[in-house]
C-alpha cells in the first residue's frame, strides 16, 4: 500500500521534474547571456541595464525551478510569469533599438578613412547602399527578435502554466507524507 501510494507520488511528480529539467536549462542560459553580454556592454548603458536584467531573469528561472522540484503549486504560474517578463524585456529592448537614431554604420565607419573610396562617385554610391541596406537588415533583425520572443517566451509560459494542473493533482491523489518523502529524497 506505501510503496503503490510513493510510486504513484513519484509519477505524478514526473511533468513537475520535466518542467524543473526544462527551467535549468533556460535559466542557465539566460544567466549566463546576461553574464556574458555585460562584460561586452561596458560603456553602453542601456546593454548594461538590459544585460543586468537578464542575468536577473536567469537567477529568479533557477531559484523557481528549485521550488517546482520541491512541488510548490505555485511554482509553475510563477515560472510562467518569469517566461513572460523575459519575453517582454526582450521586446522592449528590441523596441528601444528599432526607435533610437541610428548611429553610423559599420560600413560608413570602416570606409570613412579611405579617401580613395570617398573619391570615387561610383564606389561611394554603392557604399552608401550598403549602409542603408545595413539599417534596413538591422531593422529586420529586431523585428525578428520582438516575433520570436513572443512565440518561445509565450509558448514556454504557456508550457509551465499547465504544470499548475498535475501539481495540483499529486497533491489531491496523494498523501501527504508522500510528498513529504519525495522532497526530502529529491531535495537537491
Amino acid at each position: 500500500m506505501h510503496i503503490e501510494q510513493l510510486e504513484r507520488s513519484v509519477r505524478y511528480a514526473r511533468p513537475a521534474r520535466r518542467a524543473a529539467g526544462f527551467a535549468s536549462f533556460s535559466g542557465w542560459t539566460t544567466l549566463l547571456a546576461g553574464g556574458v553580454s555585460l562584460l561586452f556592454s561596458i560603456g553602453n548603458l542601456p546593454l548594461m541595464i538590459f544585460c543586468v536584467v537578464l542575468a536577473g531573469i536567469g537567477t529568479r528561472e533557477l531559484t523557481l525551478r528549485r521550488r517546482l522540484l520541491r512541488l510548490e503549486t505555485t511554482a509553475p504560474r510563477k515560472l510562467a510569469i518569469n517566461q513572460l517578463i523575459l519575453g517582454s524585456t526582450l521586446a522592449a529592448y528590441a523596441v528601444f533599438m528599432l526607435t533610437r537614431p541610428p548611429g553610423e554604420s559599420m560600413i560608413a565607419s570602416a570606409t570613412s578613412g579611405d579617401p580613395m573610396l570617398q573619391s570615387v562617385p561610383e564606389i561611394s554610391g554603392q557604399l552608401q547602399d550598403l549602409s542603408q541596406m545595413e539599417q534596413v537588415v538591422k531593422a529586420g533583425i529586431y523585428v525578428l527578435m520582438i516575433v520570436i520572443a513572443v512565440l518561445v517566451q509565450g509558448g514556454t509560459a504557456v508550457y509551465y502554466a499547465c504544470k499548475s494542473r498535475s501539481l495540483r493533482k499529486l497533491h489531491k491523489n496523494t498523501p501527504e507524507w508522500c510528498v513529504r518523502v519525495y522532497r526530502a529524497v529529491n531535495a537537491s
